[in-house]
């Protein structure tokens, strides 16, 4: 391809990034929806993305990027947006005002990548949810000792804002009803009332990744009509569980659930809880990983109010609701979800939060007790075509033009277990490194087991490459688990029916190497003498000469060049066509493909240097013209002509050490 000018396919997906480093061409407005994948299909609806309000973390590479994940996510939106089951929560006045109608979903990977649809950037009032925040704040600043004196950790079995207490130890049951939510706030350390809140809005700008603010409406309305809150406030000082000033405690914590977030910072923060208490977005660490364990604890038994065991009977994830709507999820490890409807169940939970997250929990397999076997990466490593080449020995222009244009080729090795999170993974990798490629391979043939998930997310994959124009290619040798799943997905996505990683990538540069020289080859046309590789150091006269030392040879294909076993006397000079080096392994007498070697290249080197037997069958792949230089006429060549004969061992020499040098690069490559 010319340097300085871009082709059709670099006009279509080279466009620059943004400052984020995300392609800033990664608008697929036509993604098509997820389809059948090894017998499995999904809903085929596709919502188109909402959202209010600005980000003030790095913007999001995700509502641009589509792809089959958030094809899934945007499905799962549209089709629980006619649930209008519930009704909004009015024992806050200023609740009762919130938009019925709004509704957003985000999921947020431990890596920083976020999906949304829907309302996903709405504002609202976290409510319950900052319980959780606030428990790991005092869980930081006293311990988990000192904070277990004062709140438990047992579920109540009544409602949130019951008025109970754990009389045998004199404590609030857990942190998660109201009267250990007070409790957790009253530990919240600070010279005064101001400092305490900053705090409080400190911790949460790290766990969201931006600044907060509090929506002064709704904590006045809180404030004045408390007065139940209150009541368990001044019972608890009454009975020695919290210390100070009661009134202080509840204006905190009024402001502390009056903080302003989105269903997107709630994924943020639930994937912040996932990866340790480290935001995955800004890199800052919100709370000790110590600390968040123990949130995670109690979120598990106690964070659903009196829906907490059926909760993790369904969903299975530590989580945490709020009566604004809010609900944030947990995946230790994976990944964090935050959903936002303001129509609540008689539990205090909104109606499509719950839907939402019990479609994914099954769906995804994302029940903590799922079995998921040995958790590992999907990408084993990842090269390009610059890097690894097929075994196929080609002509230097040909080598010149794959050294310019192998990077149009990626190849990803798979491993291991294909669920939800590391085939997500997968994809978005791919979907970000689509610059400037123009053919995409997966390697399965390390696969051990594949859900049925991960297959519908790997055939939109498919499907969304292919509208990209982009060549896509599953090889699967010996898939083990859902075999009849990923030999399904391999024909969707395998055009030429490969089922090696090196006939693919052959084919790969075959393309590659048509579309850079922009015209078909005329494979039939013989190549003249001077244009095989070993003869660029002769001149024409010394070409002629050495022509008369050399004997025509023609093999049709099939057809047998030299046998393993041979005598090594004889070097090929292709012209035409291609040979296949071949190995028979084992007894049963299974052949090989070490390499194939196409015209203006030689085979047989071994005759100039060693002489002995020969150690390969050459068979011919096509049909194939060459010039044969014997060993007694390359002897009589050295006694003729001895700088004719020095030029040639020196240009084959230089051949099989740019061949060596290769080799070692991919070496290199493929330890990685």
């Amino acid at each position: 391809m010319p340097t300085g000018r871009r082709s059709s396919f670099e006009r279509r997906n080279c466009l620059d990034r943004d400052s984020t480093g995300w392609p800033a061409n990664c608008i697929d407005p036509g993604a098509v929806p997820l389809g059948a994948g090894g017998g499995q299909q999904i809903a085929a609806g596709v919502a188109r993305l909402g959202g209010h309000g600005a980000d003030a973390a790095r913007p999001s590479p995700v509502s641009e990027a589509g792809g089959p994940v958030q094809e899934l996510i945007a499905e799962l939106h549209q089709r629980h947006l006619g649930n209008t089951d519930g009704r909004v929560a009015s024992y806050i006045p200023e609740l009762a005002s919130s938009d019925p109608r709004q509704f957003g979903i985000a999921v947020a990977m431990c890596n920083g990548f976020v999906y949304e649809a829907g309302d996903a950037r709405a504002p609202f009032t976290a409510q319950s949810i900052s319980k959780a925040i606030v428990y790991g704040l005092a869980l930081a600043d006293h311990g988990r000792d000192r904070v277990l004196q004062s709140i438990g950790v047992e579920p109540s079995g009544e409602s949130f804002n019951s008025i109970v207490f754990d009389e045998r130890h004199n404590r609030p049951f857990n942190p998660m009803v109201n009267a250990g939510a007070i409790a957790a706030t009253s530990l919240i350390l600070g010279k005064n009332a101001e400092e305490r809140l900053a705090r409080i809005l400190e911790i949460f700008t790290h766990f969201v990744g931006h600044p907060v603010s509090i929506d002064e409406r709704v904590y006045r309305s809180e404030a004045a009509t408390g007065h139940r809150n209150r009541a368990i406030a001044y019972l608890e000082l009454n009975a020695g569980m919290i210390e100070g000033s009661a009134e202080e405690h509840l204006d905190l914590y009024f402001k502390q659930c009056s903080i302003l977030v989105t269903a997107r910072d709630l994924a943020v923060m639930a994937a912040t809880l996932a990866n340790d208490g480290v935001n995955p977005r800004t890199g800052a660490r919100a709370l000790p990983a110590a600390n968040v364990r123990d949130v995670l604890s109690v979120m598990s038994t106690c964070g659903m109010y009196d829906y907490a065991g059926e909760w993790q009977f369904s969903v299975g994830l530590p989580a945490k609701s709020g009566v604004s709507g809010g609900i944030m999820a947990v995946l230790p490890g994976q990944l964090g979800i935050g959903v936002f409807s303001p129509r609540l169940d008689d539990s205090g939970n909104s109606v499509r939060g719950l839907a939402i997250c019990k479609e994914l929990s099954q769906s995804l397999k994302l029940h903590l007790l799922d079995h998921r076997g040995r958790e590992r990466p999907a990408i084993r490593r990842a090269y390009r075509g610059t890097e690894v080449r097929s075994k196929r020995v080609r002509c230097r222009a040909d080598l010149e033009l794959l050294d310019r244009n192998g990077q149009e080729i990626a190849v990803y090795e798979l491993q291991g277990d294909l669920n939800f999170a590391n085939s997500e993974a997968l994809i978005r990798r791919i979907l970000s490194e689509l610059r400037c490629v123009t053919h995409v391979m997966l390697d399965g043939e390390r696969v051990s087991s594949v859900d049925a998930i991960s297959c519908k997310l790997l055939v939109g994959l498919a499907r969304t490459l292919k509208q990209r124009e982009v060549w896509f290619d599953l090889v699967v040798r010996h898939p083990a688990g859902s075999g009849e799943t990923l030999y399904a997905l391999a024909a969707l996505g395998n055009p030429a029916g490969t089922n090696e990683i090196d006939v693919a990538l052959e084919l790969c540069e075959d393309r590659v190497l048509r579309a850079a020289r922009g015209a078909a080859d005329d494979e039939a046309a013989p190549l003249p003498l001077q244009e095989v590789d070993v003869m660029h150091q002769l001149g024409n006269d010394e070409l002629e000469i050495l022509s008369r030392y050399l004997a025509p040879a023609g093999f049709d294909r099939h057809e047998y060049l030299m046998r393993e076993g041979d005598d090594a006397d004889r070097l090929y000079l292709l012209l035409a066509g291609a040979v296949d080096v071949e190995v028979k392994l084992g007894s049963a007498g299974d052949r090989h493909r070490v390499s194939t070697i196409e015209a203006g290249t030689t085979v047989g080197e071994l005759a100039l240097f060693a002489g002995g037997k020969r150690t390969a069958d050459v068979v011919a792949a096509s049909k194939v013209r060459s010039l044969v230089l014997h060993r007694r006429q390359f002897e009589a060549l050295a006694a003729a002509e001895p700088l004719i004969w020095s030029k040639l061992l020196r240009a084959v020499g230089h051949s099989m050490a740019d061949r060596l040098r290769r080799a070692n690069a991919e070496i290199r490559a493929l330890s990685r």
